[in-house]
This record gives structure tokens, C-alpha cells and sequence, in this order.
């Protein structure tokens, strides 16, 4: 009789061990097929000098077949008078050429960045709001100071940290068939440059792709992309996702995007 009850209480004991085990591997499998939150995107883009009405819905189509990430698209800079602007998004990107924002906005979208909002800057936004009071300021958040450009043309890059997973899988030597190749007056320290390329115009070497901390904030910065030159490359625009997944801390060290952020088919 006693021998009974202990086999029953080795055979209650294994059904449990063994209910224990299956119900982890289900939580296991249900965690793995629970889908990760797309990342939300705010656009600000628009100002002279460049097709931004074509630009931006070409940038946006092709970065989200690239990175699970829905954008948002606002053609002025009317959001950045509300302080909270940014809040709900996981990161802000910059695809402007306007020489000058009101003191309110301008700061709300350097309180953004400097208060931890992932941020990226694409091309002229490196040049923008240059009649502004706070341009110092913006140049600090973009992390370089950088005024005038080259005649536009075509032009090479040299891959300066091929560890960074930002560059990781970018071409050594690629070429743009034409770009404005943005002049370097000073990368701001702590500012860590990723591509260069010297002028077919003078010799001189600049800094055309960069990364950089802004108090909270981390920045991914490139001056290339003027128009369709680039902005149609594919190494171009995987450079560009890259980036925004970098500031986002969703790239993995080999390149690639972390679980869930890659393309979506």
C-alpha cells in the first residue's frame, strides 16, 4: 500500500515537472510570435532648393520596405511649436532647407533631441535655419558646423570606421553620380565621422556622414542627398536605414536590424 502511494506521488510529481515544462515552452513561443511594435516616424522636410513634394514620399516608400517603420509627413515646421511635438514618435527625422524658425520651435526641437529623442538629419538640415538666433545651438544638435558646399557633381566616399554597424555593410569606395558635397568647418567633438570624401573641386576632405550623443539624444547625420542622384542608390538609402535604426538602438553590430525591425513583406 505504501509502495502504491509512492509511485502515485512520483508519477503526480512527473506530471507536473512535465505541465511545468510544456507551459514554458508556449510562453516561449508565444513571446516569439508576438509582433514587435512598428517604430513610428516623424518627417519634417520642405523649404527651397531641392524637389522635397517628390523626395519625401520616395524616401518614405522605400525606408519602410527596409525598416518596419511608419511615417508621418509634415512639409513645414508648424509641429515644432508645440512642445510635445515629438512624444509619441520614436524617432524625428530632418529633410529641411529652411533658413529660419522662430526662437520657440527651433528650441523645442533641440530640447527633443537633448532630452533623449532619436534623431536624423539628412542633407540641408545640416544647413538650415542659418538666420536664426539658435543656429550655433542647431549645428551643436546636427554635429557639425558647415556653411557653403561644392558645385554640385559627382563624387566618392571613403569608409572611415568599418566596425561601426552603421557602415558595417556600406561600400568601401561608393560613388554618388552627383550630390552637393557639403564643406567640413568643424565636426563638433564627441561627433564620430563615418564616411568622408575629398573634393574633385579643391582636394579638400570632408566629413559627409557622422554620428553623434546630443545630451540624451542619439544622432545619425549625413550632408548626402540633395536629389535623385543619391536618394535613388540603394546603398544610399540602406545607409540611411541604417542609421535611423542606430539611433533607435534596434541595429545589431553585424548590420542588420534587430528582431522585428527589418523589412516587412
Amino acid at each position: 500500500m505504501k509502495a502504491t502511494s509512492k509511485f502515485n506521488l512520483r508519477l503526480l510529481s512527473l506530471f507536473c515537472l512535465l505541465l511545468t515544462l510544456f507551459s514554458s515552452q508556449l510562453n516561449v513561443a508565444a513571446a516569439e510570435a508576438k509582433p514587435v511594435a512598428q517604430l513610428k516616424a516623424l518627417l519634417l522636410t520642405g523649404g527651397g532648393y531641392h524637389d522635397y513634394e517628390k523626395l519625401a514620399p520616395f524616401l518614405t516608400t522605400n525606408l519602410s520596405q527596409l525598416v518596419n517603420v511608419k511615417f508621418d509627413v509634415d512639409f513645414n515646421m508648424n509641429r515644432l511649436k508645440d512642445e510635445h511635438f515629438a512624444d509619441k514618435y520614436d524617432v524625428v527625422v530632418y529633410d529641411v532647407c529652411f533658413d529660419e524658425a522662430d526662437k520657440a520651435s527651433l528650441e523645442n526641437a533641440i530640447k527633443a533631441t537633448r532630452n533623449g529623442k532619436p534623431t536624423v538629419m539628412i542633407h540641408c538640415a545640416v544647413h538650415a535655419f542659418r538666420k536664426s538666433d539658435q543656429v550655433h545651438e542647431w549645428e551643436n544638435c546636427c554635429g557639425m558646423r558647415s556653411k557653403v558646399h561644392d558645385p554640385y557633381q559627382a563624387f566618392a566616399t571613403e569608409k572611415l570606421n568599418p566596425r561601426s554597424p552603421i557602415t558595417r555593410n556600406f561600400p568601401d569606395d561608393w560613388k554618388t553620380p552627383g550630390d552637393e558635397l557639403y564643406q567640413t568647418i568643424e565636426l563638433i567633438e564627441g561627433s564620430q565621422p563615418l564616411l568622408r570624401a575629398k573634393s574633385p573641386h579643391d582636394g579638400r576632405e570632408h566629413t559627409v556622414c557622422w554620428t553623434q550623443n546630443y545630451g540624451k539624444g542619439r544622432v545619425f547625420a549625413t550632408t548626402l542627398g540633395h536629389d535623385f542622384k543619391t536618394a535613388e542608390s540603394k546603398d544610399y538609402l540602406r545607409l540611411l536605414s541604417s542609421g535611423l535604426l542606430w539611433t533607435c538602438d534596434k541595429l545589431g553590430e553585424d548590420g542588420q536590424p534587430k528582431a522585428g525591425f527589418g523589412s516587412v513583406k
